[in-house]
């Protein structure tokens, strides 16, 4: 196992909480089964007797790589023992993906911020599904506002399900495993 946290990262503004851009925050929270978080605090689970870091930024999505950079040197961590938690468009509300090394397709401006500090893409992402706005509406807008009663159902079911396999992951069962649970298309 090489996981050691998972960060997810949101807005930080209590009125954007409810947002698509805030799926990796509402990961942490569902995680730690906590109603109130707080920002900025290194949360720590126990997991079949391994620990585990949870982390959300007290910064705003686009802007969370410094953040998250001086956790990592704070815990003296490895870039591949970090999973970023983050919203994807370009997967359907309910679908989710684990990979590492996405590169230049990545198209998530939070991710692009933390590359600028890691100065490389060797961590891990999970990305998690909110879909993708009809060609005339604005992406900023769709992102940051809330989907719709349907979307959100998927969403926090993507949610519990990378949960429980995450926490395999963490028990030592194989990536290969993991990725071939939490990418099916069906939950």
């Amino acid at each position: 196992m090489c996981i050691k946290i998972i960060i997810g990262i949101g807005n930080i503004e209590k009125k954007l909480f409810n947002t698509r851009h805030n799926v990796g925050i509402w990961f942490i929270k569902k995680f730690l089964n906590k109603k109130k978080i707080k920002f900025n605090k290194i949360y720590r689970k126990n997991i079949k007797n391994k620990e585990i870091y949870l982390y959300i930024p007290n910064t705003y999505i686009n802007l969370c790589g410094e953040n998250i950079y001086i956790i990592k040197k704070k815990l003296h961590l490895k870039n591949k023992e970090i999973l970023i938690v983050h919203d994807e468009i370009n997967l359907n509300p309910g679908a989710v993906k684990i990979k590492k090394n996405i590169g230049k397709k990545n198209t998530h401006n939070g991710i692009k911020n933390i590359i600028k500090y890691f100065k490389k893409d060797n961590f891990y992402q999970l990305r998690i599904g909110i879909g993708r706005p009809l060609k005339q509406y604005d992406l900023k807008k769709f992102v940051l506002s809330p989907p719709i009663k349907k979307d959100t159902k998927l969403i926090y079911q993507s949610i519990n399900k990378s949960i429980f396999y995450i926490s395999l992951w963490i028990h030592n069962k194989k990536l290969n495993f993991i990725q071939n649970k939490l990418h099916k298309k069906h939950i």
